[in-house]
């Protein structure tokens, strides 16, 4: 019996680092967010309880509407299209071909890249004299102002994507690469044709990768910061702004309002949250 509590004891030992590290992190400030949320506070000044009171204003907000919408659009689309990319780059360069090494090397540069470094890059290349405009020229086409209210939400979403991409190749290759080709043998055994096999032997094959690259970015662009505050700032007006953008301008910018912030935050964790729970939920389908 002490034998077997000491192995335990040590094996406690072993994550207990681990434990602390994820309270501290994690638990701490989600704690301490939603306390700060039915408070009011000055910068320096001591909080004072006000209930709901936060929570109410932004639920009265178009603005805090606006942003949801916002975050949503520019999540499905940067997502779903580094999906599509991601796919069909992987299954390219998973065939055997000369020089596959050096596009498979080269195509993981996008993903290499600070985000600041992407925006930067994109800043010029959105510029009205910049190389975007200067290709239409040469097409014959009119310059765009890409960055202007229409065009802003496409514009950074653009930037999003090309950045993003080499993510979902590196998670389909690696998940196409574990395929076992004895399934593929069998399956053209029985006459199935490419896409058969694509449906019924890669696709079913991928489902856990799918899931959990899509999870991963899905809430990493729905919480990306810097690419669209060094773009746009969340402009113009409120053509980009976003989640992260408005909690950041209620902290930090327009109302130096920590609570209220807070309360932001607090008010979209379901969304993270439930996403986690049913990705989690198909996975282990």
């Amino acid at each position: 019996m002490g034998k077997v509590l000491r192995d335990s004891l040590t094996r406690w030992l072993y994550v207990l680092p681990t434990i602390m590290l994820i309270i501290i992190v994690f638990i701490v400030p989600i704690f301490y967010n939603v306390w700060l949320s039915f408070h009011e506070k000055t910068v320096g000044g001591e909080p004072v309880f006000a209930g709901l009171k936060n929570y109410e204003r932004l639920v009265n907000s178009p603005t805090f509407y606006k942003t949801i919408v916002n975050t949503v659009i520019y999540t499905f689309f940067s997502v779903f299209s580094k999906a599509l990319i991601g796919l069909g780059v992987a299954l390219l360069l998973n065939k055997h071909f000369w020089g596959r090494g050096f596009l498979r090397g080269f195509s993981i540069l996008p993903w290499a890249f600070p985000s600041f470094v992407c925006a930067v890059l994109f800043w010029f290349n959105y510029d009205y004299r910049g190389t975007f405009n200067q290709l239409l020229k040469l097409l014959g086409l009119q310059p765009v102002y890409w960055l202007s209210y229409e065009n802003a939400m496409f514009s950074v979403i653009l930037l999003n994507i090309w950045h993003g991409w080499p993510f979902f190749f590196m998670g389909y290759l690696a998940g196409l690469q574990a395929i076992p080709v004895e399934l593929y043998e069998a399956a053209e055994i029985d006459g199935a044709s490419p896409s058969q096999k694509f449906r019924y032997v890669t696709l079913p094959m991928l489902k856990p990768v799918i899931l959990t690259v899509m999870l991963l970015s899905t809430m990493w662009t729905m919480g990306e910061f810097t690419q669209v505050y060094m773009m746009t700032g969340g402009g113009p007006i409120d053509a980009t702004l976003t989640i992260p953008i408005a909690t950041y301008r209620i902290a930090f910018q327009t109302e130096i309002n920590m609570p209220l912030a807070a309360a932001y935050s607090i008010l979209v964790l379901p969304i993270y949250l439930a996403l986690i729970y049913f990705t989690l939920k198909m996975i282990g389908e």
